[in-house]
């Protein structure tokens, strides 16, 4: 049963994303959203769907990480940044949707 704690948990992750989007240490971010996940997943009941995505999310924020360029003010790479965060935020996304489908998900802090 999912609790708030891995809800909070998986959330915290939106603090990592801002700061991958600046393009400060972003290996270190990458690390501390596996960490996240594990963390997650020691919390809520897991399951092959949720593996799944967890293992997407990570792949797309390894690929932003390695991937990232500064955007020394051009529009089209800092678009290009933007799109390959935009995925690892949409992974996120689907993730968090499945652990709010678990029984007790929904649970938000009051």
């Amino acid at each position: 049963m999912p609790t708030r704690s891995a809800n909070e948990i998986l959330d915290s992750m939106f603090d990592l994303f801002r700061q991958m989007g600046s393009g400060i240490a972003l290996d270190l971010h990458w690390l501390a959203i596996s960490r996240r996940l594990q963390q997650v997943r020691a919390e809520a009941v897991w399951s092959a769907d949720m593996d799944f995505i967890a293992v997407k999310l990570k792949a797309y924020a390894a690929h932003f990480a390695a991937t990232y360029e500064p955007d020394l003010g051009s529009e089209a790479i800092k678009a290009a940044n933007a799109a390959k965060l935009d995925r690892v935020v949409e992974q996120y996304a689907i993730l968090r949707a499945h652990l709010e489908q678990q029984p007790g998900g929904s649970e938000r802090p009051a």
